[in-house]
């Protein structure tokens, strides 16, 4: 049986307290399992008190989570820790920024070691942690063409002195490229730029090359009226940039343009040269390891909409988010989307609408064998068509989609109190853990308390028929 350490922020799963339970009542103590049989494995299941995973990769010798504490509105500025576990979910070590800086993304190489961004509302630093998640290395990120980059001013906020949008830390990330990285990030001119680094213990990062990927344009923060916890970061999500690499180098990065607040669409078309009819939706670019950009696809979404999950696979570009389909009285007009992309080409292979329960989202997507995919987000919630409250209630979403993204088999994943979403998939051996956050609050849970807004996050194996 595969035995699961429990440090102090690790608990055991409910199951494995079951079986040995069961275990030490059988007769004369010992368990059922004929002699010399060994016992069946325990499917992988950590808890995490306080702190919601927002991010879940892993490898043959490691499992790396990127954790968040809930926080009001009134503090943007994101709190993330990164967790270092053995692939039997032991803890080996955690991460956090030191004083003035927020840890915003992470990236876990396949010696076990991983590359960490951390951030001000100005500058950028790439720290390395060994498998115990230990600083060895660290390099700032210098760019001094971002205060040139070509900008399209509207109004909105800007600040040319500075690497990363100051409204907010969470516009940058980072992706692993064997064991050098690719990143990129939205300046504080709102451009967006991607750049390739090598890594050496003795010089740790050396920047190889930068790409601009959108000019900078002017961008415009979204409040509420009413309420102090930001479900799905949905107010921020238009300022996100997102990325993924492959072991050549190759990248794809995708932003959101919004005519109302990210007009990204009509500076890209002046700027690349490329017309485009859609009012709102995605672009996804992909660049070569070179740092050549090879094309730029539009995801046309006809509505509002917001981006939350990117890939980049052997053949095509995916995309995931949720997407304002219809206004209806009932809360229930959000639905999930999937888009499809030809690496090669570019071209648009698919773009599918899912309503599975009410309302849904898709924070992640990951392939399966016979072209099929394994999605993850959360469902079954309702939100103020005028405006963005979600209540507590929500359920996890875990899927298996059809290759042209129609709902194949709904997966059952256990519930907790208030909501319970799926926010990261990763393959581990020969199956698939899922990251996420239960007990979550709503948009409105504190606003008369605001202890109540706080979450839990887990790490579980999912079964995949």
């Amino acid at each position: 049986m595969t035995r699961i350490r429990a440090p102090r922020l690790i608990r055991l799963c409910a199951a494995f307290a079951a079986a040995a339970l069961l275990a030490s009542c059988g007769s004369g103590g010992s368990a059922d399992t004929p002699s010399g049989s060994p016992p069946p494995d325990v499917p992988l299941s950590v808890a995490i008190p306080g702190e919601a995973v927002v991010k879940v990769q892993a490898n043959a010798s490691a499992i790396a989570l990127l954790e968040e504490r809930a926080a009001p509105i009134a503090q943007p500025v994101p709190v993330r820790r990164f967790l270092r576990l053995g692939p039997d979910g032991s803890e080996l070590g955690s991460y956090s920024a030191p004083a003035g800086w927020s840890l915003i993304d992470c990236a876990l190489h396949a010696s076990g070691e991983a590359s960490l961004v951390i951030a001000t509302d100005r500058d950028v630093k790439i720290v390395r942690v060994d498998a115990r998640a230990r600083s060895i290395a660290e390099t700032q990120v210098f760019d001094n063409l971002a205060a040139t980059d070509p900008f399209y001013d509207t109004g909105g906020t800007h600040d040319d002195t500075s690497l990363l949008t100051y409204y907010t830390r969470d516009a940058v990330r980072i992706a692993a490229v064997g064991e050098e990285v690719a990143l990129a990030l939205r300046t504080g001119r709102n451009a967006v730029v991607a750049y390739r680094f090598g890594y050496a213990p003795a010089s740790a990062y050396v920047a190889l090359w930068r790409s601009l990927v959108e000019p900078g344009v002017s961008l415009f923060p979204i409040g509420l009226t009413a309420g102090t916890f930001d479900v799905f970061g949905a107010l921020q999500n238009h300022w996100h940039v997102l990325l993924d690499a492959d072991a050549s180098g190759a990248m794809a990065v995708a932003v959101l343009s919004n005519p109302g607040v990210a007009p990204v669409f009509p500076a890209h078309a002046d700027h690349f040269h490329e017309p485009i009819a859609a009012a709102t939706g995605v672009l996804v670019t992909r660049i070569g390891p070179d740092g050549r950009r090879l094309g730029t696809t539009v995801v046309d979404t006809s509505r509002p909409a917001e981006l939350h999950g990117l890939r980049l696979q052997a053949d095509e570009v995916d995309v995931v988010g949720r997407v304002f389909s219809e206004r209806r009285a009932d809360g229930t007009g959000w639905n999930a989307y999937l888009a499809r992309i030809d690496r090669a080409g570019g071209e648009l292979r698919a773009y599918r609408v899912l309503d599975v329960d009410r309302a849904d989202v898709l924070f992640d997507i990951a392939p399966l064998p016979q072209g099929r995919f394994l999605a993850a987000g959360a469902a079954g919630y309702t939100q103020n068509p005028d405006g963005a409250s979600i209540p507590e209630a929500m359920d996890a979403l875990v899927a298996i989609l059809e290759s042209d993204g129609t709902l194949r088999q709904r997966i059952a994943l256990a519930a907790g109190p208030r909501q319970t979403q799926v926010r990261s998939i990763a393959a581990h051996g020969a199956g698939w853990i899922a990251g996420g956050l239960t007990n979550a609050p709503g948009t409105h849970t504190g606003d008369a308390d605001p202890s109540a807004i706080s979450a839990d996050g887990f790490v579980r194996e999912v079964a995949i028929p």
